[in-house]
Order: structure tokens, then C-alpha cells, then sequence
């Protein structure tokens, strides 16, 4: 893992006015993201005033650190983010080069993680919208600031005296370690204080070119990195998980979080974010993990959920499948392309089969998902991941839990679940495709909401429309909601296919 403390850093061969540009482009930008996320507010209905005013906080925070880190010291105040802020950037002159660019956004991170002891789902969206992260290097400096500090110290140690021999005296800019140990250091708790004051800290802050402010801020973020990686990785171990989800054993009797890959312990990440897959079909026990092995990138777990009911569902489902009867529907739809008729054209004996299944495991293995994603939602709001950003991905079954959950964040008050949830993936998931039911979810997401859908999946529209009286269901067709990405899924006939297809259309980092 790099433990480079430049990659941190602004650039240092950068002019006032680059990085004023920079700046300029940063601002324009997060008011363009901003206004975006209060009309999903504004499409919900729900807590308007009380999300925008949350969304200001974390964008007015976040510009800050931008200032702090493009102007420096500047005796300008930073402007204010509210909806009258200037959103045009087609006039701005060209960005500096991208490596540049990476290192104002790093440094920019680095300031607001360490500041809030989070990592919002909002911050990660809209940085990574401006240019690559190094959440690597980020990671390293949080858990290695000793380290960090010494291998810095031995370059600037390199370039003093390359200077000195040119007979050159290396200028360095910051404030010295005195003012730093008796002021913005006092009072950290992490416990790394007093070693990285002793080190040189600043001296070797200053050699990297930065501004006493930030300065002061990149040193108290070392000082304090312990209490920032209990916050961002959840540190209080298995041992909280597992309370937390005990607590909810009285609504759903089988629930757990499993590593995708084993060997990862919790807490012990190289990675800033986090994604929990929900499988919705179960021939086997490794059908939970199985799926989704191919993601990589965030730490990736599964969400094990009522085992028993969903392989009960997939064995009565295999039988209908192979059945007559659902082999005359499969071909009504094929001939019809829609829906709207079948019911009425199948023959009494089909629809006595597919009234047990629906009857019976598959009206309960809904049942059980539904208070599963509420038992979710809970957990994701009391941060059983950490304060760091959360990706969901589900099919069918766990799509609805998936649904489910992110209902349940958005009746919380928008100061609770404003930096959650990042992005979304749910394929044939089975609620309703009216888009007004999906505003409120749209709202909560920070980045991608995408809803995955196959026309033919002959058997998602059976038990849907069984079950809900209708046709219009997300995972059969788009959503008509402002803010949902609608991809068309080929290849999926049957709802039990999403199992090996769903993770093809999933971002793999």
C-alpha cells in the first residue's frame, strides 16, 4: 500500500491563479450537484426544508475544505453554497492536468474525513465526479500517519540537502512546531500527538508547499487518525454487529453479514467504501456469497437472510418452471409480448399450480423480506458498516429488501441519512413501477439509483401480478421517476436468473 504523504498533498508547482480556477470549477460544480439533489426533495414532498438545509451543511463544509486547500490563507471569505449559487462552467478556462487534479481532491478528503470522522456517501459521489481518488493512499496515511511522517521527513531531509550543496537555502512555509503543539494539536485524543510534533510534522508539511492552515488541519488529522479509523471502519468489532443484529431476531429469525471473501476482517480494510449484496433465490447455502464473488474493489459482503424460506421458494419454483403449466405461460407471453390478457387465457388447472406457489412460499418468502429490508434500513441507520459510504445490490426477493430498507431511511429525519447510502443496483425487483413510489428512495441515494429490468421474465410477471394485481412492476420495465437509470437486463426468461446475470451489469470496482 503506498504510504506516500504527497499524494495528500496539493501540488506544489500550481499558480495562485490554477488553483483559483480550480477552485471556481469545485463551487460551480457542487451548486450543480446540490440543486440536483434538492429537486429529488423537492419530487419526494417530504422534509424539503429540513433536507436542504442539511444538504447546505455538508456542501458549505466541504467547500471549505476546497477554499482551505485552493486559496490557502486568503483573506477572502469563502462564498456561500445556496441555491442562487453560479452553476455555469462552459466559460472557465481548462482544468489544471488530472495528477493535479488528484491531489487537490485527495487533500480535500483527507481534510473532510478527518474533520467529520466520516465518510459521507456525498462527499465520495461528487469527488469522484471531479477526478480519480486515491482512497489507497488515503487509508494509509489514517493508519500509518507514524510512517507516513518518516518517510516524508527522509525526503525532505533529500532535498535539504540537495539545496544546500547548490549552495540554495530551502524555504519552508508553514507555522512552526510550537504554535501547532500549543494550539490546533491540543486536546486530540488519538494518541498520536506528541510522536508526530516530536517528528517535525509541520516542517515536513511545510516542505510539501501548503499554507499554515492547512498545515495545522493535515497535522491534526494525522494526530487524531485512531479516533478517525474507529468512526470510518466500525471498530467495535463482530462482536457489535452481532448485538445489533440480535436485537432484531424477534422480526426476522435468520439474518447475518457475511464476507464475500473470507480471510477480511472487519475493521481491517484497505478501502474507504462498502458493498452488501442481497441474493433473492437460494438453491444453496453458497448462493448467498456465490453471485457476487466477481465484484471487487469496496469491501463486499452478503446479506444472509431467512435461508429456509427462500430455498423452500426456489425448489417450489424449479417445479413450476418444469411444469405444464408454466410452460403454457411462458409460451402466452412469448406470443403476446405484454402481459395485460394472460390470467385470463390460462387454462383452471395452471392456475390452481401457480396459486399454491404463490400462496404459499413465495407470499411468505416476501413477507419475510419485506420486515427484513425494515430490520436493514435500522441497521444501515445506526452504521453497522461505519461512517462510510454504502453500496446496495440485489435481485428479485433481495431487491425488494433492498426497496424496503432504503423506505425506511427516508421516513428518518434527512440529518440521519444524508451521508449514507452511495449507490443503488436492484434487478427484477418485484414492487410496483409507479415512479411516485420511488421518489422517496431516489432522495436518500447519493449517487446511481439503477433499476434493472427484463421484459421477459414470464415468471416475476406471474407472481406479481397474483399477488399485487398488476402488471407495471419494476423489474418487468422502466420507472418513470426522475433520477432512476433504467437498463434493460437481455437474457432473462425467468426470475431465477437473475442469480448468475445480475452482477454482469454491476460496476466490478
Amino acid at each position: 500500500m503506498a504510504t506516500d504523504l504527497a499524494k495528500i498533498t496539493p501540488p506544489r508547482d500550481l499558480s495562485d491563479a490554477q488553483k483559483a480556477l480550480v477552485f471556481e470549477h469545485f463551487f460551480r460544480r457542487l451548486a450543480t450537484y446540490r440543486n440536483t439533489a434538492v429537486i429529488y426533495a423537492i419530487l419526494d414532498d417530504t422534509n424539503v426544508t429540513e433536507f436542504e438545509a442539511s444538504l447546505n451543511v455538508w456542501g458549505q463544509s466541504l467547500l471549505e475544505k476546497a477554499w482551505l486547500v485552493c486559496r490557502g490563507d486568503d483573506t477572502e471569505n469563502c462564498p456561500q453554497l445556496d441555491s442562487t449559487s453560479d452553476t455555469a462552467t462552459i466559460h472557465l478556462d481548462k482544468l489544471p492536468p488530472q495528477e493535479d487534479i488528484a491531489k487537490i481532491l485527495n487533500t480535500i478528503l483527507f481534510l473532510d474525513i478527518t474533520a467529520s470522522t466520516q465518510y459521507s456517501a456525498r462527499t465520495r459521489v461528487f469527488l469522484a465526479s471531479l477526478g480519480p481518488l486515491d482512497e489507497s493512499a488515503i487509508v494509509a496515511a489514517l493508519k500509518n500517519p507514524d510512517h507516513i511522517i518518516d518517510e516524508a521527513q527522509k525526503q525532505a531531509e533529500t532535498s535539504r540537502r540537495s539545496h544546500a550543496d547548490k549552495g540554495k537555502t530551502l524555504r519552508i512555509v508553514g507555522m512552526g512546531v510550537g504554535a501547532v503543539a500549543g494550539g490546533i494539536l491540543l486536546g486530540v485524543t488519538g494518541g498520536l500527538a506528541a510522536p508526530l510534533v516530536g517528528a517535525g510534522v509541520t516542517t515536513v508539511l511545510g516542505w510539501l508547499g501548503m499554507g499554515g492552515s492547512v498545515i495545522g488541519l493535515l497535522a491534526s488529522g494525522l494526530a487524531g487518525s485512531s479516533v478517525v479509523c474507529g468512526a470510518l471502519f466500525g471498530v467495535y468489532g463482530a462482536r457489535s454487529t452481532a448485538s445489533m443484529v440480535e436485537r432484531h431476531t424477534k422480526d426476522v429469525s435468520d439474518l447475518a453479514l457475511v464476507p464475500i471473501r473470507s480471510g477480511k476482517d472487519e475493521g481491517n480494510s484497505d478501502t474507504l467504501g462498502v458493498r452488501l449484496c442481497v441474493s433473492g433465490w437460494l438453491d444453496s447455502p453458497e448462493d448467498v456469497t456465490a453471485p457476487w464473488r466477481v465484484l471487487e474493489g469496496d469491501d463486499t459482503y452478503a446479506l444472509q437472510w431467512e435461508m429456509n424460506a427462500l430455498q423452500e421458494l426456489s425448489d417450489a419454483m424449479s417445479t413450476l418452471v418444469k411444469s405444464q403449466a408454466m410452460n403454457y405461460v411462458k409460451a402466452q407471453v412469448i406470443k403476446r409480448t405484454v402481459f395485460a390478457t394472460l390470467m385470463n387465457s390460462l387454462a383452471p388447472l395452471a392456475l390452481l399450480r401457480i396459486g399454491q406457489i404463490i400462496d404459499n412460499p413465495w407470499m411468505n418468502a416476501r413477507a419475510l423480506a419485506i420486515k427484513t429490508g425494515a430490520v436493514l434500513g435500522d441497521m444501515l441507520a445506526n452504521r453497522v458498516f461505519g461512517n462510510r459510504p454504502v453500496t446496495l445490490t440485489g435481485y428479485s426477493l433481495g431487491a425488494l429488501v433492498i426497496y424496503e430498507a432504503l423506505q425506511h431511511l427516508a421516513r428518518l429525519p434527512p440529518s440521519q441519512t444524508r451521508d449514507l447510502i452511495e449507490d443503488v443496483f436492484l434487478f427484477g425487483t418485484p414492487v410496483g413501477a409507479d415512479g411516485r413510489k420511488w421518489t422517496s428512495v431516489r432522495r436518500v441515494v447519493s449517487g446511481r439509483l439503477v433499476n434493472g429490468y427484463a421484459r421477459d421474465d414470464y415468471v416475476l410477471g406471474v407472481l406479481c401480478r397474483a399477488s399485487e394485481a398488476t402488471w407495471e412492476v419494476a423489474g418487468l420495465e422502466e420507472i418513470d421517476a426522475k433520477g432512476v437509470e433504467n437498463m434493460c437486463c437481455e437474457g432473462v426468461e425467468g426470475d431465477r436468473m437473475w442469480r448468475t446475470i445480475a452482477a454482469k451489469y454491476v460496476p466490478r470496482t
